[in-house]
């Protein structure tokens, strides 16, 4: 019992703040997804930036989050280039040619919960 107190404790703080993993990225990403934080496009909650491999190079796509069923997704490469943007009220999965569905190595970089 006396294991599973700090171990809840850690669990609760760790789920309550912000996952964050920009020191993975260039100078140019770390600075688009501050701006994406603190902008009005992001939703208040639930707004993610995850980094795919895409057509052989690292993108990444900024997710708004649940506020607004039509809003795009915007994918840039790691020089800050904006590719395509996917979802929206079409539902878009097509960049730059090709369906992104065969984007691979999802990661995490940055989540506001």
């Amino acid at each position: 019992m006396k294991m599973i107190i700090p171990l809840l404790l850690i669990i609760t703080f760790t789920y309550c703040q912000k996952v964050d993993f920009r020191e993975e990225t260039g100078n140019c990403l770390k600075h688009k997804i501050a701006e994406f934080e603190q902008g009005d496009y992001a939703c208040d909650k639930g707004a993610t930036v995850h980094r795919y491999k895409f057509q052989g190079r690292f993108v990444y796509v900024f997710n708004p989050g649940p506020c607004g069923a039509d809003m795009i997704s915007p994918v840039y490469d790691e020089n800050c280039v904006e590719i395509c943007g996917l979802g929206g009220i079409a539902g878009n999965i097509m960049c730059n040619g090709e369906s992104f569905d065969k984007a691979t190595d999802e990661t995490l970089i940055w989540e506001d919960k």
